[in-house]
């Protein structure tokens, strides 16, 4: 089967859709990438869901999302060739896993997207690992081990609106795979850009911003006291912790350039992920670096010079797959394993208590076929193929 995963994160600066072949080894499962941003009137509804939102207002946010995804989804396969399912994991809108009851929120019609293309579509993946007490964050781990292991053991960050590590055992340790969010990615870093532009730009590009300012220690000092980077795993965090109001509240008593104040944030973000690396992760051989962070060499940089004993690679030249196709490409797969019905080894990545399958299942005109399909590698293992 060949899966199209759909992905949009907390950046809410567009959506990516991957191709991955399930039915290829790992090493050329990887088909290809399409990616677009939203526009700029879509991007303002979702970051305005960040506060309140009437019942009315995030139902029509729900249809618009769903009809991007949707044309995403047929530029996509225009482009790539034709798939057998599609895997939505949706824009983030709430998540607190900590509450009580816990809960998170992706919205995005998924029924929009199986009309428009007349596919079956794997959406909603976060709940029923909450449901079970887990944090329904980072889902990823999982693929990353069946992508990157490896002899010695991995690190692999992703650095998207939130940053997410995850540690992969070297084939044949027994130590369980761990990861978590660590803290800020691109989203503070983003809202600074935007802030101190009026608008005019969304990303520091090429990190040129912080560049050319200075880090002021003092301030980093205070921010690093942030009580989520005390949190000890399993955790994940959203825009509910840092978000655009904490950068203005920061930038309210910034005494400095304008430039130190990205270059401090841009540090913050470094600092955060190497404390986190060096707390709660065993050791490894190398740390792969996916996301749009990874296409900012000051950032990049930056936590290079933090983390001097350990090598800090892009991912894209070290594995052949570009670094805003990885997350798209985990839900692609994840989608496939709720087809299959297989659960995942969560304890020691969200805390989920118990087993559980993820993802919704919405079928499509294409339904039966795939149920074809799901049906022969199962009666192949009957007959003792």
């Amino acid at each position: 089967m060949r899966a199209l995963g759909l992905m949009s994160g907390t950046s809410a600066d567009g959506v990516d859709a991957a191709v991955l072949d399930l039915a290829a080894p790992r090493e050329q499962a990887y088909v290809g990438v399409y990616s677009q941003t939203f526009s700029a009137p879509l991007r303002d509804m979702i970051l305005a869901a960040n506060g309140p939102l009437p019942v009315e207002q995030m139902a029509r946010l729900d249809r618009h999302l769903g009809a991007c995804y949707a044309e995403v989804a047929q530029a996509a396969i225009a482009q790539l060739g034709p798939v057998d399912f599609i895997a939505l994991h949706g824009q983030t809108i709430r998540h607190q896993p900590r509450a009580e009851p816990g809960f998170t929120l992706q919205i995005g019609s998924a029924a929009d997207v199986a009309i428009a293309t007349g596919l079956t579509v794997v959406h909603d993946f976060r709940q029923a690992d909450v449901a079970a007490g887990g944090e329904g964050a980072p889902l990823v781990p999982p693929f990353h081990q069946y992508l990157f292991q490896s002899d010695q053991a991995r690190l692999i960050l992703n650095l998207g609106g939130m940053a997410n590590l995850t540690w992969i055992p070297g084939l044949g340790d027994s130590r369980p795979l761990q990861a978590f969010d660590s803290g800020p990615g691109n989203v503070l870093l983003d809202a600074a850009a935007r802030m101190l532009s009026r608008g005019t730009v969304n990303c520091d590009l090429d990190g040129s911003l912080a560049a050319a300012g200075k880090i002021q220690e003092k301030p980093l000092a205070l921010w690093l006291n942030h009580p989520y980077f005390r949190q000890i795993p399993p955790k994940s965090t959203g825009r509910e912790s840092f978000d655009e109001q904490l950068v203005r509240s920061w930038w309210a008593d910034w005494a400095y350039a304008e430039t130190d104040f990205v270059a401090t944030i841009t540090a913050l973000t470094a600092r955060s992920v190497a404390d986190a690396l060096r707390n709660w992760t065993p050791g490894a051989s190398e740390l792969l670096v996916f996301g749009g962070g990874a296409e900012n060499p000051t950032l990049v940089g930056a936590l290079q010079a933090v983390l001097p004993e350990l090598p800090v690679r892009i991912g894209a030249p070290n594995s052949g797959i570009p670094v805003q196709a990885l997350e798209a490409l985990a839900f692609a797969w994840l989608g496939g394993q709720c087809l299959l019905g297989r659960t995942l080894p969560y304890a020691q990545v969200t805390g989920v208590r118990q087993p559980v399958v993820l993802g919704n299942i919405l079928p499509g005109r294409n339904w039966s076929k795939l149920l074809g399909l799901l049906a022969a590698p199962a009666e192949a293992c009957a007959d003792g193929h």
